[in-house]
């Protein structure tokens, strides 16, 4: 299934730079705290999360392709399905409140900083919110089957 594939490659490549920034690389940015401002965004923060954290981040990300291909019928795990199901089932939650969470009133959310703010708009909600709906698909056709 196309869809499992492609859903899995974007969290591999999402997965792969939480691993690059865990190993203390700025890129894309020149530094740590452009770096932070550009991906973190947060306006409290005055340091990016530490390795150990961003390296569980990595890991999570990895494991969420992991359920996009065993739900896509690609990866076969011998574990029950109700476990693809649920895990599925979390990530559309995940990924949809993440996406659709940038678009709620200024009020209910700490105002995150530039440029993490106009990004998220533009490019990380979207991007969570079109993963979601990948997930969808993958429990929709995991389910007719």
């Amino acid at each position: 299934m196309y869809i499992a594939i492609v859903v899995a490659c974007v969290l591999f490549a999402v997965s792969l730079l939480h691993f690059l920034w865990a190993s203390g690389s700025p890129w894309p940015c020149t530094d740590q705290q452009s770096l932070l401002r550009t991906v973190v965004g947060h306006p409290d923060l005055n340091r990016f999360p530490s390795p150990l954290l961003t390296v569980l981040a990595a890991m999570a990300i990895g494991i969420a392709g992991l359920i996009a291909l065993w739900a896509g019928g690609i990866l076969l795990l011998p574990l029950p399905g109700w476990i693809r199901t649920a895990g599925v089932i979390i990530l559309i939650c995940i990924f949809l409140l993440r996406g659709l969470s940038t678009y709620t009133p200024k009020r209910i959310w700490t105002a995150p900083i530039e440029p993490f703010a106009t990004l998220d708009r533009r490019y990380f909600a979207p991007l969570c919110i079109v993963l979601g709906c990948g997930f969808i698909w993958l429990l929709i056709a995991d389910l007719a089957m």
